[in-house]
């Protein structure tokens, strides 16, 4: 198997959907990337239409189509940035040679909307197989392709990521990330907590320019820097509750993080938080409007250690469906089939 995919600079060693292929045990070779000058690069990206396509991804794209595989499974764990010119392999001289092609999509439906502007029906009409982070991708691709699409969830280290009880719990919230965040949501639920507590400290850990707008709000501390995969973990480990406010979202690597080290999460409803915190876990997710509910929740979560502890041992229960191993497993056998 071929294997197009990239190293993303703000996941750490234990994040991202590239752990994946450490997981898998089907044989592969990862596609490196060559040198191209850069006026040809330019003008072969804009062809794209694409958005974030970079010249590490063409250059990909263009050495599996230099050879001209046959017979080959390609697989692109980045298909939202990395998948164009391999429509090819379908098409002229290599329409006959029996390649197939499978394409992991991780954006929401109107992000995927936003960037991808070509001629979807040629280029996602060429997937044979699609594998979509949350059920509410479904819809956009089968507008434009007949491949078979599969929703699997994103995976998660539980090694790594696991429960810590031993350590001393902080008197503090975690808010942390950027990705289709409700920042607004989050400034309701800080100043109606603060109504109530004024002695428990919201840790907001995101770049500055995302940070800026919590500036304003009491009891906040900010932390801008690039952090370390120790530095995160210890994180949950030792704050008392998890706010994720969103907009939308398929997989999110907080909420997998936080289900898997057991740091109570408090999320909001919408795109696919419910596929990956079903109703019958019994892990509360909020309506967007349940501004004093996720507060009443919070202050349970602050005062009652017994309960915050049940809470974590349910999503820790829940996250081990998640781990990799699990993951490659249902991923492998969808390549297979």
């Amino acid at each position: 198997m071929q294997i197009i995919t990239k190293n993303w600079q703000r996941h750490g060693n234990y994040s991202g959907y590239e752990i994946l292929i450490n997981h898998l045990s089907i044989k592969r070779k990862i596609i490196k990337n060559f040198s191209i000058p850069f006026f040809v690069s330019k003008k072969f990206k804009s062809y794209t239409q694409l958005s974030n396509y970079s010249t590490v991804s063409l250059s990909k794209e263009l050495r599996l189509l230099f050879k001209f595989p046959l017979n080959k499974t390609i697989f692109v764990l980045y298909g939202d940035m990395d998948f164009y010119y391999l429509h090819f392999l379908k098409r002229s001289l290599l329409k006959n040679a029996k390649n197939k092609i499978i394409v992991t999509f991780h954006h929401p439906p109107q992000e995927i909307e936003k960037r991808i502007n070509y001629n979807r029906k040629l280029v996602l009409g060429s997937i044979d197989k699609i594998i979509v982070m949350g059920t509410n991708q479904i819809p956009f691709f089968e507008k434009y392709s007949n491949a078979k699409i599969k929703f699997i969830p994103h995976g998660i280290d539980t090694n790594y990521f696991k429960l810590n009880n031993l350590i001393n719990k902080k008197n503090q919230i975690l808010i942390i990330g950027v990705s289709h965040r409700d920042h607004q949501r989050n400034i309701k639920i800080i100043e109606n907590f603060n109504k109530y507590n004024s002695n428990i400290v919201f840790k907001i850990v995101m770049p500055s320019s995302s940070a800026e707008i919590y500036k304003s709000c009491d009891n906040v501390e900010l932390i801008t820097q690039i952090i370390s995969d120790n530095e995160l973990l210890n994180f949950y480990h030792e704050s008392k509750a998890i706010l994720l406010s969103l907009t939308d979202c398929t997989a999110s690597n907080t909420i997998l993080e936080a289900l898997s080290t057991g740091c109570p999460l408090v999320v909001n409803n919408v795109g696919a938080v419910l596929d990956y915190i079903p109703k019958d876990s019994n892990i509360p997710v909020f309506n967007n409007h349940e501004i004093e509910k996720e507060v009443i929740y919070l202050k349970k979560l602050l005062n009652d250690s017994s309960f915050a502890f049940e809470v974590g041992k349910k999503q820790r229960k829940l996250a081990l469906n998640y781990d990799w191993k699990v993951i490659s497993k249902t991923t492998e056998d969808f390549i297979l089939s």
